[in-house]
């Protein structure tokens, strides 16, 4: 049983070890595709809820930027999202805007990323 385990689980890995040395493109895809599968949760769930406060406008994290929140389908703001849940993804940034005079003066610094 176990070598039958065994076989199975190197199955896929050589399928895309013969597939990438046979065609580059998709070395290049399957690359991409693990860092995005790994950057996506990593950006949009851990980071904004590390360490939440008790009230509203610290129980999440809000990042900004130009080009990782819009790779992110905007989920980067997460702390708009948590106080206005029914804002459509594609207006928080509109909505971080307009909420930065009062984040600022309560505290709330976002985090720039590029």
């Amino acid at each position: 049983m176990r070598r039958w385990l065994i076989a199975e689980a190197l199955v896929p890995a050589t399928a895309l070890l013969v597939g990438a040395l046979w065609c580059r493109p998709l070395l290049a895809y399957t690359v991409l595709a693990l860092f995005g599968g790994w950057l996506y949760p990593l950006l949009t769930v851990r980071l904004p809820h590390a360490h939440p406060g008790d009230d509203a406008v610290t129980q999440a994290r809000t990042l900004r930027g130009r080009i990782v929140p819009p790779l992110l389908l905007e989920q980067t703001y997460h702390l708009e999202h948590h106080l206005y849940p029914r804002v459509p993804s594609h207006k928080l940034p509109e909505l971080a805007r307009r909420l930065d005079p009062f984040l600022r003066s309560a505290g709330v610094v976002p985090r720039r990323v590029p």
